[in-house]
Formats: structure tokens, C-alpha cells, sequence
């Protein structure tokens, strides 16, 4: 359900609208995790934050490694560092 709020206008006093999507919010984005098939196979996980993208191995106590352009770089950075 939509949050209503009554609206006045000129030209009706009391419209019943929809408030407005709040833009200040902050968006919580998940991290993707994905296993990359090496020789252990491990857990990494992506995500985005202000247009750039990391990615860290999904186990306690691990760095995170970025910024990246896009979620592609970040996924063959991991892949590439992990077959090292």
C-alpha cells in the first residue's frame, strides 16, 4: 500500500495524492556472491557503491579489492587474482 497524504491545490482543497518517492533515502544494494570454479573453488562477493564496483572474498576478515568501472572488471580482476 502507498502512503497517502492529503495535497491542497488552488483549484481543489484537499486531493488525496501519493507522497512523493524519497530520493534522500539512502539504496542498500546486497553484494552478489558467486563462486569462481579454481582449484580450491571460492566465494567472492560484488557490489556497487556510487557507480564503482568491489569485490571480496566471501570469508571473515577479507579485504575488499576496486574500484571498478564496471561489475564485469571486478568479476575477471577476481577471477584473475584467484587463479594466481
Amino acid at each position: 500500500m502507498i502512503p497517502q497524504v492529503l495535497w491542497k491545490s488552488i483549484t481543489n482543497p484537499a486531493l488525496i495524492c501519493p507522497l512523493p518517492p524519497n530520493t534522500f533515502l539512502p539504496l542498500i544494494a546486497m553484494p552478489k556472491v558467486t563462486t569462481i570454479s579454481t582449484n580450491p573453488p571460492v566465494d567472492v562477493k560484488l557490489w556497487e557503491k556510487g557507480r564503482r564496483y568491489f569485490w571480496a572474498y566471501n570469508y571473515p576478515n577479507c579485504s575488499k579489492y576496486g574500484p571498478f568501472k564496471s561489475e564485469e572488471l571486478a568479476l575477471l580482476d577476481a577471477t584473475n587474482y584467484s587463479s594466481n
